[in-house]
């Protein structure tokens, strides 16, 4: 399952792996610094957004007392079967109106034991009868107040263990999903999801989705909702004219109907786990490619077949890639993606993912962003996941990791070695180490925890596909790829457990591994590294002293690993040579060596997941940041030299700025401009404005150079630190970089010229709110930009389009910080930020929610305190979107001068 993330140092925002996580958000800038008044707006949206519903991979756990041990949270065993489901055959209409699906559902099952007993999961449902196919109706109790095992039927004889039986229970499902501040499954929803127009968005499109995992699919139909069964699926579904519907497997049949309807037969003839069937009802216009033979359909709005396209192009060599990976071609007869509004990010349903329809982009969105990352997460999934699938909820991490991985390699084919180590590789364990050191700590696979949807965590997918990286490094390529091939055949359409990924690992390449998943899988914790070299010019020989300063946490009573063991690899003056770490408190190394080596770089290209002191000189740090081949190796030189500004800055900045200019990796340049951007302006603390910046006369030669880099995301940062110095001399470039073809250099341009105040920026951004663009792109960077610039002419046209339905959705709630920051003294104000403030919390729009307050904190009335009280009583039990209203809040309070 795949969710929107944001990266958090490079501000690219990149739909990724999460679901649902726990504790507290702590939102971050391009430069990894706590979000304020003014970086707020560097955020993407619809990441921050899905963040805030499903928690963080840096989250905080309430502090323990000193003393105090975390017990273990309850044991979960596998739910035992009295049935096994052989086929489902769904039989479905739809009442709009009542949000509520009417149909039938025939259960094929035979059971383990003889038994006269039929018992099934049946959640929030009126189920009108129940009969057996062959002979007549059946008794049943049926218990609404339970979600499982709570339709009990009576067959009216004893089936015998292995016999067949098929049972019909016709019913109409009752749960209507709403928006809940409070659910774990937050904007996916349970069962079905009705969307239809809304009197604050007259626009939006009509469709039906389903939502399976964790155990939902449970809500609109009945069934054995857990994992660890296998069974077939036909589905028919009949709607009206011109709604398609996508669902699982083969479409059979599309059958016209006299009442202008029409009903869809899919089949899905090969066995997967309950919660991946799957419906989509929509009016759509695929856009169909192939993959050797197998159509590949990505149903989008029909007006957006261009965009699509352009978002998916990739996709059939996408497959293509993971079947050459795996060693097992696409298994599927088809594959879907269908993208749908209010959707929480990406589901792998089987043969038919659905996707959060914010992922499609025109062809200059994508000059910033792609969303790669999330298609080839979700793709990943239709090998592990739906062709194997974790046995019970405590394995996810097989679905899981393996689906963040899978997608890290594409991103090592498509964009290069560099952007795979420095993007994923790095980004995954710094992910897991952040969530570890905020004290949010369990092993990878466990037994475990307090529900399932609290599995779906940093754990279960930056963590293990962390190990999944070392794994594969291990091995090597060609025997990880076996593993994997071996795995997926000998377990093919069965539900696994990483009992049976260690046994195909070990047959495939005849290593030994239960000591590499006893450490990183069974056990908690990672090896922190004490590094430190030592020259010989006598001996011409280098040693390197390796401790592991990792502690036992005692107050955890998860088991823990306490000395790790592993290969690592040591650069030496550019050339790699590899070593065993023994699991103990201390390793020494000695490398015959004709001179004293100008870098050393332990763990060359950071395949562990560590943390690391390594001390070195300035000018070793300095050495190393220009010349390491090794990606990883020059970033942590940077991170390093960034802790020396304050006694060597002139040094540091000058290196910075030729990485920025010429280091041969884009992401490298752009990190390099980061730590520029923050050592002059750095964030300031929460509930303060940023003071203007002042730049170094070669920093800002530089910086302006970058404004005309071929990469768009660093002449945006770029242009960015210059406006934030909030010198007029800039407007001019501010001025021609609105021209740009990159929205995101757009969205920076327009706010550096807001914070110039130059006199021609008024009538500059004013143009912008009226320019056309994918979906309101360009308009919203020129409501955003007005919105800092504070110009009262502007109320009147941002007080228009916060009104104005026929705008999309974004456009109108970047005019509404117009209205909060040009309004003050006008009685139309604060009414309308009030009123739209309202209607974003009763239904837990969490754009609208940031977007509104906002606007309170520009318009600065007393009154507004009501909404930041609201919110707090509304969100008390989630701790991320908490502590972000208490940071809108202190700078309300210090705008009303509290």
């Amino acid at each position: 399952m795949g969710l929107a993330v944001l990266f958090l140092e490079t501000s690219v925002i990149a739909f990724r792996i999460i679901r649902h996580l726990t504790g507290v958000l702590i939102l971050k800038n391009r430069r990894g610094n706590m979000i304020s008044k003014n970086s707020l707006r560097r955020l993407v949206v619809i990441a921050t957004l899905s963040l805030f519903a499903f928690g963080a991979f840096t989250v905080a756990q309430p502090p323990q007392k000193d003393g105090e041990i975390k017990k273990l949270p309850p044991v979960n065993w596998i739910r035992s079967r009295t049935i096994d489901i052989k086929h489902l055959d769904i039989d479905l209409r739809f009442d709009w109106d009542k949000e509520q699906a009417i149909g039938s559902t025939v259960v094929t099952y035979s059971p383990f034991a003889d038994s006269n007993k039929l018992v099934l999961d049946a959640a929030s449902m009126t189920i009108d009868s129940v009969t057996l196919i062959g002979g007549g109706p059946l008794k049943f109790a049926y218990d609404g107040k339970r979600d499982d095992d709570n339709l009990e039927i009576d067959i009216g004889r004893v089936v015998k263990s292995g016999e067949d039986v098929k049972v019909k229970i016709e019913y109409k499902t009752n749960y209507v999903n709403k928006a809940d501040a409070d659910t774990a499954i937050g904007s996916f929803g349970r069962g079905l999801r009705f969307i239809k127009p809304t009197a604050d968005d007259p626009n939006k499109p009509r469709q039906i989705w389903s939502q399976g995992e964790s155990e939902f699919n449970r809500y609109w139909f009945p069934s054995y909702d857990t994992p660890n069964d296998f069974r077939t699926t036909d589905l028919r579904a009949t709607v009206a004219k011109p709604f398609y519907v996508v669902s699982n497997g083969k479409l059979v049949e599309t059958k016209d109907n006299p009442d202008n309807t029409r009903t869809f037969y899919w089949k899905m003839d090969q066995p997967f786990s309950n919660y991946l069937t799957s419906i989509v009802v929509a009016e759509t216009t695929p856009v169909v490619q192939d993959f050797e033979g197998v159509p590949v359909y990505n149903f989008g709005y029909t007006n957006e077949t261009k965009e699509v396209a352009a978002t998916v192009k990739n996709l059939p060599a996408t497959m293509k890639f993971f079947s050459e990976v795996t060693g097992v071609k696409y298994p599927y007869p088809k594959y879907s993606q269908a993208f749908v509004e209010d959707f929480g990010g990406g589901m792998e349903n089987i043969s038919a993912t659905t996707q959060i329809e914010e992922m499609i982009h025109d062809e200059r969105e994508l000059l910033d962003n792609d969303s790669e990352s999330l298609q080839s997460h979700e793709l990943a999934h239709q090998w592990f996941g739906d062709y194997v699938t974790c046995r019970d909820w405590g394995q996810i991490w097989l679905n899981e990791s393996f689906a963040t991985y899978m997608q890290a390699m594409w991103t090592e084919k498509l964009k290069g070695h560099e952007e795979f180590l420095y993007t994923d590789v790095r980004g995954n364990q710094n992910n897991t180490i952040g969530t570890w050191n905020s004290g949010n700590r369990r092993p990878i696979v466990t037994k475990n925890y307090a529900n399932k949807d609290a599995m779906f965590d940093t754990y279960a997918y930056p963590g293990g596909g962390s190990v999944l990286h070392m794994l594969r490094k291990h091995l090597g390529d060609k025997l990880f790829s076996k593993a994997l091939n071996l795995y997926l055949t000998s377990n093919a359409h069965q539900p696994v457990s990483t009992e049976d990924l260690r046994i195909a690992v070990e047959e495939a390449t005849g290593q030994s591994m239960d000591w590499f998943f006893d450490q990183w899988l069974y056990k908690m914790g990672h090896p922190i590294f004490e590094v430190n070299q030592v020259y010989d010019d006598a001996k011409k020989q280098l040693t390197l002293i390796v401790k592991q300063t990792q502690k036992v946490d005692v107050a955890n009573e998860f088991p823990q690993t306490e000395f790790f063991q592993t290969n690592v690899d040591i650069e030496i003056d550019n050339k790699v040579e590899r070593v065993w770490i023994k699991p103990q408190e201390i390793n020494t190394f000695q490398f015959n060596v004709a001179a004293k080596p100008k870098l050393v770089n332990f763990d060359y290209e950071g395949t562990l997941l560590k943390e690391m002191k390594f001390e070195k000189s300035t000018d070793d740090l300095l050495y190393q940041m220009a010349n390491d081949k090794d990606v990883i190796g020059r970033r942590w030189a940077m991170s390093e030299l960034e802790k020396r500004t304050d006694t060597d800055k002139a040094r540091v900045v000058s290196a910075l700025l030729t990485s920025a200019e010429k280091d041969p990796f884009w992401r490298i340049r752009r990190a390099a401009l980061s730590v520029i951007a923050n050592i002059y302006s750095p964030d300031p603390p929460p509930g303060q404005v940023r003071p203007a910046a002042k730049l170094d006369s070669n920093v800002e030669a530089a910086v302006i150079r970058l404004t005309k880099d071929p990469q768009s995301l660093i002449r945006a940062d770029a242009i960015e630190l210059l406006g934030e110095t909030q010198d007029k001399k800039y407007a001019d470039a501010a001025l021609s970089m609105l021209d740009d073809r990159s929205y995101g250099v757009i969205d920076q341009a327009s706010l550096a010229l807001a914070l110039s105040k130059d006199p021609r920026a008024y009538d500059a951004l004013m143009k912008l709110t009226t320019t056309p663009s994918w979906r309101g792109r360009i308009q919203i960077a020129g409501f955003n930009a007005l919105g800092e610039l504070g110009d009262k002419r502007a109320f009147d046209a941002g007080f228009k389009a916060a009104t104005d339905k026929t705008l999309p959705a974004g456009v109108r709630s970047a005019a509404l910080t117009v209205v909060g920051s040009s309004g003050k003294g006008d009685p139309r104000a604060f009414p309308l930020i009030f009123e739209k403030f309202k209607a974003a919390s009763d239904a837990t729009n969490f754009q609208g929610i940031v977007d509104s307050m906002q606007a309170l904190v520009k318009i600065a009335d007393p009154r507004g305190q009501q909404a930041f009280d609201i919110l707090k009583t509304k969100f008390k039990d989630n701790p991320g979107f908490l502590q972000f209203i208490t940071s809108q809040e202190a700078l309300f309070k210090a705008a009303i001068g509290k």
